[in-house]
């Protein structure tokens, strides 16, 4: 199971203080080994092995051993047991003096607590190969679920039953943990397409690549249109899960947004930002190219980021992933609360460094957004490096 974003900076803070050692070196002394030995379990998606191990180097006597509480915390939380993991992130800090370090482990904490409420999403990762056979079943009659928030209209029962559910644990996540709190008490028509040819009849205001779009608009009834389309066979007539894990929280969060700022502009950077964050999957690819464009250059600096209008004009894949990494940056660094009265001031029209220094009630700084940028690119190299410290990590010696 891959790492998200916000657990790769602690982890990689870990990794920079033990080292990890190179093929030929010395046998590393236990503690070292031990942490070594859990960051390679949690590569491998093995978040109860790396809890073991790492909880016997907590009982080390080996200096730094206490580090191991943030490799026992991040599987916990990986684990879905919020709480424990919180407890954790705790431990950590207890022990920890240096202040970077322990402000990013308040804020993983804070993510745990506000996270214990949230539903958890499933997506696809409990369907078999024989749900995975039904869903691209397509009948002759169109199918409606209804649901709080959702009407979904498919031509597979099931299919609109499952999306209907998921629509609900998204949107829930999506105003709950990822935007701290925002109210939607909004309905929404979520169509689902037998293939990409009827979705694009259909979908007439979505871009000719897509295969998932939002629609926010007035009618010519006076009411306000909140619709999602999406795709449900790919080109080889299968059901595609992407719809579930990732199409349908990015079109939703879109959505989300477009109905809190109304009329007033939304960075876009900030935008896709959210909205990939509010996917299910997660994104090293982009972390791994953020840091690329940091470490040769090739990354947009963030007032010019912040001023793009299309993503098409810069390189669009460095753009998603330079826009994925500045929101999970500043997630974790801000309470629930700070981070919506950021959203707040960025919808009366303040620059991010304007919007962040009144949410964190700093007096105005003229170098704020430049140490705002330093501190991002920085964390952009440490994740990009320790995903290729952790690939080293998994090569058995």
């Amino acid at each position: 199971m891959p790492f998200d974003s916000r657990t790769i900076l602690a982890l990689c803070l870990l990794a920079a203080v033990i080292g990890l050692p190179a093929r030929g070196a010395d046998p590393p002394v236990p503690a070292v080994e031990g942490i070594q030995q859990g960051l390679t379990a949690l590569s491998e998606g093995d978040g109860r092995l790396a809890e073991q191990i790492a909880l016997a180097v907590t009982r080390s006597p080996d200096r730094g051993a206490w580090r191991a509480w943030l490799i026992v915390a991040t599987a916990r939380e990986r684990l879905g047991r919020k709480d424990e993991a919180a407890d954790a992130y705790r431990e950590f800090m207890s022990r920890c003096a240096d202040p970077g370090e322990r402000a990013y482990a308040a804020g993983c904490a804070r993510r745990c607590d506000r996270a214990k409420a949230a539903p958890a999403a499933d997506g696809s990762r409990r369907l078999t190969d024989d749900d995975l056979a039904r869903l691209a079943e397509v009948a002759d009659q169109t199918f409606t679920e209804s649901s709080e928030h959702f009407v979904v209209r498919a031509r597979n029962a099931e299919l609109a039953r499952i999306v209907a559910r998921q629509a609900e644990a998204d949107l829930e996540r999506i105003c709950g943990t990822l935007l701290g709190g925002q109210a939607y008490p909004h309905t929404v028509d979520i169509h689902i397409w037998t293939d990409v040819a009827e979705y694009r009849r259909h979908a007439t205001s979505a871009a000719e690549w897509s295969g998932g779009s939002y629609r926010l608009a007035r009618g010519e009834d006076g009411f306000m249109i909140r619709r999602i389309d999406l795709t449900q066979l790919d080109a080889q007539r299968r059901f595609d899960p992407a719809v579930l894990d990732r199409v349908l929280p990015h079109e939703m969060c879109h959505l989300v947004i477009g109905e809190l700022f109304g009329g007033a502009h939304c960075p876009l950077a900030i935008n896709e930002g959210l909205a990939m964050m509010a996917e299910a999957t997660t994104h090293n690819g982009r972390i791994r190219l953020a840091g690329a464009a940091v470490a040769t250059g090739a990354a947009t600096d963030l007032s010019a980021l912040l001023r793009l209008g299309r993503c098409d004009d810069v390189n669009p894949d460095v753009f998603y992933a330079l826009s994925y990494s500045l929101m999970a940056f500043l997630h974790s660094r801000l309470t629930a609360g700070q981070f919506r009265e950021t959203l707040g001031h960025l919808k009366d029209g303040l620059a991010l460094d304007e919007a962040l220094q009144r949410a964190l009630y700093e007096p105005p700084n003229e170098e704020f957004l430049a140490s705002l940028e330093r501190s991002w690119r920085a964390e952009v190299l440490r994740q990009s490096q320790f995903l290729q410290a952790l690939d080293v990590a998994a090569i058995p010696y």
